[in-house]
């Protein structure tokens, strides 16, 4: 069947582990305590929407080709910066929007014609 991971939640754990190895390294590295001062139940709900996420993610990206993960990848940029005009107030410039809107409408022309 050619599959390398069966379980999408195999590779969210990798993924996670690796990252908080990389965390602790850099907080070792730039002496940093390794100590929240916020209390850990405050991020649970955050870390269980995230896995959760990727794993609903992953098990997604079985199903269509990578071409169409990279371009779907692409299509994000504009949703993110309105949301961060939403959430964080941020402002763009006109640049920034050219930009977006040349990658989303090259990604819309390759996925139309092929």
């Amino acid at each position: 069947d050619g599959e390398l991971f069966k379980y999408s939640v195999f590779l969210v754990m990798c993924n996670r582990l690796a990252a908080v190895v990389f965390a602790i390294t850099m907080a070792l590295v730039r002496r940093e305590p390794l100590m929240n001062e916020a209390p850990l139940w405050k991020y649970l709900l955050v870390s269980l929407s995230n896995v959760y996420a990727s794993s609903c993610q992953y098990e997604a990206l079985k199903y269509v080709s990578f071409a169409v993960q990279m371009l779907g990848k692409s299509f994000k940029m504009m949703p993110v910066m309105i949301w961060g005009m939403i959430i964080a107030r941020k402002r763009y410039g006109a640049r920034d929007w050219a930009v977006a809107l040349a990658v989303t409408l090259g990604c819309t022309e390759f996925l139309m014609t092929g």
